[in-house]
């Protein structure tokens, strides 16, 4: 219900449960089905409830339960349960993931990515830990073996279970040759396929 907290000089309004104006035995007058609070005592301890929310949330909130948006949202936008919103908009940098949201993409090979989308395990391939030696904080990422000889030639030393490149174009190479995909179901699928446990970082 919409509360409108009225002090001498100005009035505040905020959207309550009925059972927290009823929890601070709160008195108040409807008006055009606005409940309206005068006694400073219970504007005071009703303003301490008060949180910030997404405005854009509370709208889709308000038509779900009936009432009328500060902005107008359609119903189809107020009952999207989709993680990200059909009309969401986010930085270049990162990506939709139908099951985390809004994530930074990490890069894998093809068909570690083929296992993300199927929800499978990795399959007939060796997954090797390319550790990115070019970063200060040599961040760690996973690929295949036959995707790694496909970029870097059948030549590549790939008898350890890392692969370590120090050479900053080397890396770039390998990056920009793999496909974009959700961090977290990468680690999921990892786990899966048995390469990496809880205690190992993807």
């Amino acid at each position: 219900m919409k509360v409108s907290l009225d002090r001498p000089k100005y009035s505040r309004e905020m959207w309550m449960l009925r059972a927290e104006l009823d929890e601070h035995a709160a008195e108040f007058v409807f008006v055009d089905n606005v409940a309206h609070v005068k006694a400073f005592p219970k504007i005071a301890a009703l303003e301490r409830l008060r949180a910030y929310v997404c405005s854009v949330c509370l709208d889709e909130l308000l038509v779900r339960s009936g009432e009328a948006p500060y902005r107008p949202t359609t119903k189809e936008r107020a009952f999207d349960a989709s993680v990200v919103a059909a009309n969401a908009k986010w930085p270049s940098n990162h990506a939709r993931c139908e099951r985390h949201g809004l994530i930074l993409p990490t890069r894998t090979s093809p068909d570690i990515e083929a296992a993300i989308l199927s929800m499978d395990v990795v399959r007939d391939c060796r997954v090797v830990q390319v550790i990115d030696g070019s970063m200060k904080h040599e961040p760690k990422h996973w690929f295949d073996e036959v995707f790694l000889r496909k970029v870097f030639g059948p030549e590549i030393d790939l008898v350890e279970p890392t692969f370590r490149i120090d050479d900053r174009a080397t890396f770039v190479k390998l990056w920009d040759a793999g496909e974009r995909v959700c961090p977290v179901c990468l680690l999921d699928v990892l786990k899966r396929s048995g390469v990496t446990n809880d205690n190992v970082p993807a």
